[in-house]
């Protein structure tokens, strides 16, 4: 592959905006390497926020970017315990606060985290600083409605088939961005909607190896599992739907 844009990073700073509920910090222990992830203490206190309830009525917006999700405890554990090839090039969608694009960018990949929040890629930015890690990271403003001319070995998204009308966007993401030979690891907590998701897959032409991942004890945390699904390409993307 030859070597993708990066976008230029911002000048570093050790000062967050004030955000509703303030900031605090959480450790995850991904076994060979620990994440300590600066996150908003209340992502419920975001909701009621100008900001947000203009963006909501403007675009279906919610600050999903603010949570750990579930799933994403399980995923970057499952990375970090990948053997990988140092060339392989990762892409995050959907991050949100990008837990397993941080554990990448710590095992010493190359990461492109990505969102449609600006919020979230600032703060993705002021987390791989503090792991010294920011030299092997790239940020991208992605809205899964257009897909970029960049692909990648790896693509990685947590819980982003949480409803049924993501599924072909996120599937045209997979179709335009994932190299050929690679692999996109979806994982999802078990909601009603990923059956779906996997016949959408198959229809697409992907094939799909489940992987569970037992859950990790987390602080409410649900009990169960996480399922990771591990999609391959078995047929060439629809390239007459990306006409640019």
């Amino acid at each position: 592959m030859t070597n993708l844009p990066r976008e230029t990073a911002p000048e570093a700073n050790d000062d967050l905006p004030r955000i509703p509920g303030a900031w605090i910090d959480e450790t995850f222990d991904l076994g060979r390497v620990v994440i300590s992830l600066r996150r908003p203490a209340d992502p419920d206190a975001f909701l009621d926020e100008p900001e947000v309830l203009a963006a909501n009525h403007r675009d279906d917006y919610m600050p999903y970017w603010c949570h750990v999700w579930p799933a994403c405890y399980e995923t970057a554990r499952a990375l970090v315990d990948h053997s990988w090839s140092p060339a392989t090039r990762v892409l995050e969608i959907g991050a949100g606060l990008a837990l397993p694009g941080l554990a990448a960018l710590a095992i010493g990949l190359e990461v492109t985290i990505s969102d449609y929040d600006p919020a979230a890629l600032q703060l993705v930015w002021f987390n791989a600083r503090r792991h010294g890690c920011a030299n092997r990271l790239t940020t991208l403003l992605l809205d899964w409605r257009q897909p970029q001319n960049l692909q990648y070995d790896l693509i990685v998204g947590c819980e982003v088939i949480y409803e049924r009308r993501n599924h072909s966007l996120v599937l045209d993401v997979l179709d335009r961005m994932l190299a050929p030979g690679g692999e996109a690891w979806i994982s999802d907590p078990g909601r009603h909607t990923a059956d779906l998701f996997l016949e959408d897959c198959r229809t697409r032409g992907y094939a799909v190896r489940t992987q569970v991942l037992p859950r990790l004890d987390r602080p409410g945390s649900p009990p169960g599992q996480t399922n990771l699904y591990r999609l391959t390409r078995m047929a060439p993307p629809r390239s007459a739907d990306f006409a640019t």
